[in-house]
């Protein structure tokens, strides 16, 4: 951060040799204390960028976006994107990710509908998932006057004129409903209970294995509440006999995971994102 000030000071007034205290000096009286991504870059971190969390404070982060089945509530997908992506870009590559990881698990089953907030509509978005055969339910934000179609090719004006007959009809608010009970509460369970909302590792690599390790833990928390009615190791523990309970656990797990999954997976998921400070 010093190399910066000093920069900035020599820019500004033109000062090469200056004491600590001048420095200091200078950056409680200056009044642009914002400072962008593209200017300034973390010398321990080079992959976190600089963003506010929910609670106001800034930090430097990365954006941790879940795909969640909305019947099954397993996560899908949970990939790590740095901190200035928008949500918007980000979308469809989660949604890819998810249908990758159905693919690879052996799950024949195609994701053809997605629901996402306000913040994930963009007309080349909503096309995009359309050209995927993906049916999108996103509002629309709210905007001055009426969309202007003038130079907009047809393809995506039907595609956002589509995905907005959707977002009024009854199913798109029951998926809005189970999108954020389900998916925000998969935030709760892995970033507050399961204490990934902060990262000391550096590097997104390793902040995204990180990161799935908790969202593979959440997934067997799933499983485990499905064969035995226990979420949580400590949980199995206090009920007794654990080394038979663990052994009996692998075999149904296996079951269920080779059999069962196929049953219960549905083709509608839902996307959302949050912060992770690094």
């Amino acid at each position: 951060m010093n190399d910066y000030l000093r920069r900035l000071l020599h820019e500004r007034e033109g000062v090469e040799n200056h004491t600590d205290a001048e420095l200091r000096r200078f950056d409680r009286q200056r009044k642009d204390k914002r400072v962008s991504n593209t200017e300034w870059m973390s010398p321990t971190d080079e992959d976190s960028r600089i963003g506010k969390m929910k609670d106001g404070r800034t930090h430097l982060l990365y954006k941790a976006e879940h795909v969640i089945d909305l019947k099954s509530e397993v996560v899908l997908a949970a990939p790590i994107y740095h901190g200035d992506e928008a949500d918007v870009d980000t979308m469809i590559d989660s949604v890819m990710d998810a249908q990758t990881n159905l693919s690879e698990a052996g799950i024949d089953v195609e994701i053809e509908e997605a629901a996402a907030d306000k913040g994930y509509h963009a007309t080349d978005t909503v096309e995009l998932a359309d050209a995927l055969n993906i049916r999108t339910y996103i509002p629309e934000p709210k905007r001055k006057g009426k969309r202007n179609w003038e130079d907009v090719p047809e393809e995506k004006r039907q595609a956002v004129i589509n995905n907005r007959r959707r977002t009024r009809g009854a199913r798109s608010k029951r998926l809005q409903r189970l999108r954020s009970e389900l998916v925000e509460r998969s935030f709760a369970h892995m970033c507050d209970t399961g204490g990934a909302r902060r990262s000391w590792l550096c590097g997104i690599e390793k902040v995204q294995k990180r990161y799935l390790i908790a969202a593979v833990a959440r997934n067997l928390g799933l499983v485990m509440r499905k064969v035995f009615g226990i979420g949580t190791a400590r949980g199995l523990q206090a009920e007794g006999g654990l080394v038979s309970f663990v052994l009996l656990a692998c075999f149904h797990i296996h079951t269920l995971l080779a059999h069962g999954c196929r049953a219960q997976l549905s083709r509608w998921v839902g996307i959302s994102t949050c912060a992770t400070a690094a």
